[in-house]
C-alpha cells in the first residue's frame, strides 16, 4: 500500500469524523435551555438561508452574496457562542479521550481500516492526542473566533479572518505533507510523534542477508625437506697415565 492510497484513507476518515461532530455540535445550539441566544442564532441562520437561496437563484452573484454573509458573520456566531464552546470540548472528547480509549481508532478510521500509532514504537498517551487535535481539528480557529465576539463588530471581522486565513494555511500544509512528504506524517503527526498505519497493508518482511560464506584457498603440499645425517668422528680418549 503506497503513502498516497494510505493518504486518501486519511482525508475520507477525516471527512466522516467531520460530518459527524458537526451534527453533534449543531444540535446543540438549536436546543434552548442550552442556547440562551436560541432565538438571536434561529434569526441569523434563517437570513443565511435567504442569502443562499438568493444566490442559488441568481439574484446575487458571489461577491454580493460573500458580502453579506461576511456581515451576517458576527450575529451567527455571537449568537452562536455554544456552538463554538461545545464544538471544542466535543472535539477534545471524541478525538482526544474516545479516541485514547480506542487505540487510535475514531470512526472514520476504523471504517478506513487504518490506526493511529507512536512513531517511535512506544505506548501513545492522552497528551500525545490532544496535540494532535490541537493542531488538526480547529481549535484555534475556534478559540480565535471566541475572542473575536468579546469585541465590536469591526474588531471582529479583523479577527476572524486572521483566524480564518491561520486554519486555512494550516490546513493546506497538514494535507500536503499526508500526500507528499516521505512518510506521510502532517504536521500533527510530527508534533505529537504519531503516525498512521493501514491495518490491510501487506507486511512486507525485509530479507534477512545471509553472512558471506568464508572461501576455503586450497592448502598447497609443501615439500618437506628432511635434513640430512651428517658422520661424527669420535675423538680418541686420552688414557691415563698408569703410575
Amino acid at each position: 500500500m503506497t503513502n498516497s492510497n494510505v493518504a486518501l484513507k486519511r482525508i475520507g476518515a477525516y471527512l466522516i469524523d467531520y460530518v459527524l461532530i458537526t451534527i453533534i455540535c449543531s444540535a446543540l445550539i438549536y436546543i434552548p435551555f442550552i442556547n440562551p441566544r436560541y432565538e438571536g442564532y434561529t434569526e441569523a441562520n434563517n437570513e443565511y438561508g435567504e442569502i443562499m437561496q438568493s444566490y442559488q437563484s441568481g439574484e446575487l452573484d458571489a461577491t454580493e452574496a460573500s458580502e453579506q454573509i461576511s456581515e451576517l458573520s458576527y450575529e451567527l456566531n455571537s449568537n452562536g457562542y455554544v456552538y463554538i464552546i461545545g464544538n471544542i470540548i466535543i472535539i477534545f472528547l471524541y478525538y482526544g479521550v474516545f479516541v485514547y480509549f480506542t487505540k487510535g481508532q475514531p470512526l472514520g478510521k476504523r471504517l478506513m481500516n487504518i490506526r493511529i500509532v507512536s512513531n517511535n514504537g512506544k505506548e501513545l498517551k492522552l497528551h500525545n492526542y490532544f496535540i494532535r487535535t490541537f493542531i488538526l481539528n480547529g481549535i484555534i480557529f475556534n478559540l480565535l473566533t471566541l475572542v473575536a465576539i468579546c469585541f465590536k463588530e469591526s474588531t471582529y471581522n479583523t479577527i476572524y479572518s486572521i483566524a480564518s486565513n491561520i486554519d486555512t494555511i494550516l490546513m493546506i500544509i497538514i494535507f500536503l505533507m499526508i500526500l507528499f512528504y516521505k512518510d506521510g506524517r502532517g504536521l500533527h503527526d510530527i508534533l505529537a510523534g504519531t503516525k498512521v498505519i493501514d491495518l490491510k497493508a501487506p507486511v512486507v518482511e525485509e530479507p534477512v542477508e545471509e553472512a558471506p560464506k568464508k572461501v576455503e584457498e586450497p592448502i598447497e603440499e609443501v615439500e618437506v625437506i628432511k635434513p640430512k645425517k651428517t658422520k661424527t668422528t669420535k675423538k680418541p680418549t686420552k688414557k691415563k697415565d698408569e703410575k
